[in-house]
């Protein structure tokens, strides 16, 4: 499979769809072409090296699906897709370095500064041709209008530590309970669901499977949270850091239980609430409501939890 398909929904204020392919200092041979198909038309285009590459097609009035074809595996982080792109309808092509052609370790599909603002919708199996991948650093973040991802979306990354913002400031009402169950190797979830607004649940089990995570470092900082499971964190090493982690959030109350045997390196800001309160220096009262055996399991560990200091 060398194709990214996509599907197109056509916007009347838009008569054109554009692909465009970021201008790299090195292209490799593998890389050097690109073939778009979209709605009966058909453009063919040599990558340019010292400008963007640009390919415009007319805007068909129903929607379309579209392919972007680079004749084998598809270069990481190049790609600004269609403003119109609403849906990534099968399993992203192989994913390598732009200018070596070798294995890409990051999960970048698009360019980073220029994520598809309405996608929306993602097929289950994206990532069956990148088994290889150990680094999905905001491959989905920036994505307001991503409400939902599917439970198998991580399935096949069974040697990915990091999952830094992968999910930051995107649209996600939701996730389940088994999305990062197969990711055993998996250490950093830093501001993995960093702005979140709309995600106010989280189920108990969502960290379940991961021994080795060490790192919660703004997981959920100014996301929608209103309530955290008592055992989130149950099953995560112990040691870990916890700065920021529910920074700034709807949070007033800390569920009994929650840091107990975990013996945490750090919980500064853990808490950080969004507004102090008169002679309240580090913001305790402004905090949400703590049970004591919260202090009773963080006692050795740096920091304050309701202040950055």
């Amino acid at each position: 499979m060398t194709k990214l398909v996509l599907e197109i929904t056509p916007d009347k204020r838009e008569p054109f769809v554009v692909v465009r392919v970021v201008a790299g200092p090195a292209i490799a041979a593998s890389c050097a072409n690109i073939i778009v198909e979209y709605a009966n038309q058909t453009e063919v285009r040599r990558r340019q090296v010292d400008s963007v590459t640009e390919i415009a097609l007319k805007t068909a009035q129903t929607k379309q699906q579209m392919t972007i074809d680079f004749g084998g595996p598809l270069p990481a982080g190049v790609l600004i897709l269609p403003e119109q792109t609403t849906a990534i309808l099968q399993p992203v092509p192989q994913l390598v370095e732009d200018g070596t052609g070798t294995l890409a370790t990051h999960a970048r599909i698009w360019h980073r500064d220029y994520p598809p603002q309405r996608l929306n919708s993602l097929v289950s199996a994206l990532f069956a041709h990148n088994t290889h991948l150990t680094h999905l650093e905001y491959t989905f973040a920036g994505l307001p209008e991503l409400k939902s991802v599917p439970e198998s979306l991580f399935f096949p990354l069974i040697y990915t530590v990091s999952f830094v913002g992968v999910f930051a400031q995107s649209g996600l009402e939701s996730v389940n309970r088994q999305l990062f169950a197969a990711n055993l190797q998996a250490e950093d979830f830093s501001q993995a669901f960093l702005r979140c607004r709309n995600l106010e649940h989280v189920p108990e089990e969502l960290f379940s499977g991961t021994a080795q995570a060490r790192s919660f470092n703004g997981t959920f900082a100014e996301s929608g949270l209103v309530d955290i499971p008592p055992r989130l964190f149950a099953g995560v090493r112990r040691r870990s850091s916890f700065v920021g982690t529910f920074a700034r959030t709807p949070v007033r109350v800390v569920p009994p239980g929650l840091m107990r045997g975990l013996e945490p390196s750090n919980v500064d800001g853990m808490f950080e609430p969004e507004q102090g309160l008169d002679h309240d220096p580090i913001k305790i009262k402004a905090g949400p409501e703590f049970p004591q055996d919260f202090f009773d399991d963080t006692r050795m560990a740096c920091g304050v939890p309701t202040c950055r200091l």
